[in-house]
């Protein structure tokens, strides 16, 4: 049986070795890369990667949950209908759904569908398309005082296309006002 010294080993190779104590010796390969750094920045590139992974996340959901940009729009010429402070929610009672249905039926009547080439959002017109309802029930709902903060307009995807309803929160569920719809619901 052949006996392979370290020393003789280490020359042979690309590779040096560091005596421990007598009977030990460790043997580090060259090989011409520098593996430690390669491992840190490997490591540090993950974590970047992670982080930025978070941020986009983060960024997406701010993004689709935040108002739309027209709405955002209207607030600015009527800033009086858009306040920041209020209560998020109102108390559910059958008065506060009978004045939400009797708006949802009003509006629903009083507006002619129709599609416009500009993305305009007004309120208490006789013809326009779904963010014409929203901003008008919306008017007539803080006019008859139910607060702003309360309401939401939120958008979604209806047969390929953007369509926007009302969400009224309350401490028993949101009730969606949308004008495909008869009636408001409670979800």
């Amino acid at each position: 049986m052949r006996t392979l010294d370290p020393a003789t080993f280490c020359r042979q190779s690309d590779t040096t070795c560091h005596s421990v104590d007598d009977d030990m010796m460790t043997c580090e390969r060259h090989d011409g890369r520098n593996w430690s750094l390669l491992l840190i920045f490997g490591s540090m590139t993950l974590a970047v990667l992670a982080v930025l992974f978070w941020l986009a996340s983060a960024v997406f959901s701010l993004v689709s949950a935040a108002e739309p940009i027209a709405f955002s729009i209207y607030c600015m010429d009527h800033i009086d209908e858009c306040p920041t402070k209020g209560p998020r929610f109102v108390r559910y009672s059958a008065p506060l759904m009978q004045l939400v249905s009797k708006v949802q039926t009003q509006v629903n009547d009083a507006i002619i569908p129709t599609r416009e080439t500009a993305d305009v959002w007004s309120a208490d017109v006789s013809r326009g398309d779904c963010d014409d309802y929203v901003m008008t029930k919306r008017r007539r709902l803080i006019r008859a005082g139910v607060p702003a903060t309360a309401m939401r307009v939120v958008v979604s995807r209806r047969s390929g296309e953007g369509h926007v309803v009302l969400v009224l929160k309350t401490d028993r569920g949101e009730i969606v006002l949308d004008n495909l719809r008869r009636t408001a619901y409670l979800r």
